[in-house]
């Protein structure tokens, strides 16, 4: 699922790193507004945030890299 924060597109469906180096997962609710519910995922404690007040406080999110799969490495080869 991807959600659209001030006109940058957020893939939910993977683990975030934000500016501060905190790591953040959907927990795949949402607030009564509609925001994404994020949980901490670092050593550095837990805590459930939404996901405007995580981009506020701990700067901008980019996705977590993904290992390179067998099936990534099939579906380019195929697609050449």
């Amino acid at each position: 699922m991807t959600t659209d924060l001030d006109g940058t597109v957020i893939d939910l469906d993977r683990a975030l790193i934000a500016l501060d180096g905190s790591r953040w997962l959907w927990t795949f609710e949402h607030t009564e507004s509609g925001e994404p519910l994020m949980l901490r995922i670092d050593t550095h404690g837990a805590a459930i945030l939404p996901l405007p007040v995580v981009y506020r406080d701990h700067g901008p999110v980019i996705a977590d890299r993904q290992p390179t799969t067998a099936a990534m490495y099939r579906q380019v080869l195929e697609a050449a």
